[in-house]
């Protein structure tokens, strides 16, 4: 086995270890996630040299792991249909691992205070949800004049992903069916509001 395949196995096992801690809800650790990988502390360090560092590795796993190709193939040309499917696909996954995305927001939050309460030092967020909303209303490019596409793109992302998931569980008190209901129902609002701006 390559020394470049045996870091890829360590780095997958390190981030398997985390993100089974987190669903099991206990704090996530350097040391603690090595024991329960089966590294040495010191190994671990050298991957992840702090708890930041793992919550931002398992969001990049994350971002990795959202397949939507596929679904938007399936879903068609019809940008209110895509959005659906594309909040379910969403919603489901979120609402089944509260605890793992609830973790990365606070690890996000943990970073922008660390930077001072600025992003310009590293970007405190990706680029996962903008891209997948961008590929959403791809058949809306050129349709749509370009500022009301900007202004959707926008849009939409605040009414869908993790945000979104604390927004209906924490402020509303919904359940995840209802929770996701609405996210669909603001997502449609939103889209028609500007294909009426179509002109």
């Amino acid at each position: 086995m390559s020394r470049d395949n045996q870091k890829q196995r360590t780095r997958v096992a390190l981030l398997e270890a985390a993100a089974g801690m987190v669903k099991d809800g206990h704090p996530l650790t350097v040391a603690a996630v090595a024991e329960a990988a089966m590294v040495s502390t010191a190994t671990a360090y050298r991957y992840f040299p702090n708890p930041q560092s793992l919550w931002a590795g398992l969001a990049e796993r994350s971002g990795q792991n959202l397949h939507v190709g596929g679904l938007l193939a399936e879903a068609g040309d019809d940008p209110a249909e895509r959005m659906d499917a594309m909040i379910r696909y969403i919603a489901g996954l979120q609402f089944g691992d509260e605890p793992s995305w609830r973790g990365l927001v606070r690890a996000n939050l943990d970073r922008w205070f660390e930077q001072g309460g600025s992003s310009a030092e590293s970007p405190v967020r990706g680029e996962t949800r903008i891209r997948m909303t961008r590929q959403v209303l791809e058949p809306l490019e050129g349709v749509l004049p370009p500022e009301v596409h900007r202004r959707l793109t926008m849009a939409l992302m605040l009414v869908y992903g993790v945000e979104a998931l604390i927004v209906t569980r924490d402020a509303c008190h919904l359940e995840p069916a209802e929770a996701t209901e609405v996210m669909r129902w603001a997502a449609q609002a939103l889209i028609r509001a500007a294909e009426a701006e179509r002109g």
